[in-house]
């Protein structure tokens, strides 16, 4: 188990990389199409996404009942913090709120399907 925590951890390292690869290409040769905050989005999403995932790899060692609650509970803390975090910058920073929201939902689509990816690996490696 440990050894696929370490391959998912450089992964996540190396899908972050390129996904800031892309968004910086992105943010220069448009102009308003990204928000200028997006290194911070994007750590925010490798942050999460490697605590959830290595939280949902411990769980999983368990009975499947924990990981599924763990799962659950995760994602629906994840949403709730998005959405605060959402309308808090979109209450303070009306002018950019629109790029904001599309930006952190273009990072959260990216970073639950890498999420997801993992996590059927973690499924296959338990069979």
């Amino acid at each position: 188990m440990n050894e696929l925590i370490n391959r998912f951890i450089r992964n996540l390292g190396i899908y972050t990389v390129l996904i800031a690869i892309a968004a910086f290409a992105i943010s220069m040769f448009t102009s308003g199409l990204i928000t200028r905050y997006w290194p911070i989005l994007l750590l925010l999403f490798a942050g999460i996404t490697l605590t959830l995932v290595t939280l949902l790899f411990n769980a999983s060692e368990k009975k499947f009942s924990k990981f599924s609650n763990t799962f659950m509970i995760a994602s629906m803390l994840k949403i709730m913090i998005l959405l605060v975090v959402i309308a808090a910058y979109s209450f303070k920073f009306q002018a950019d709120a629109i790029r904001f929201s599309v930006t952190l939902l273009t990072f959260y689509l990216l970073y639950l399907g890498f999420e997801l990816f993992w996590l059927l690996k973690l499924q296959n490696a338990n069979k």
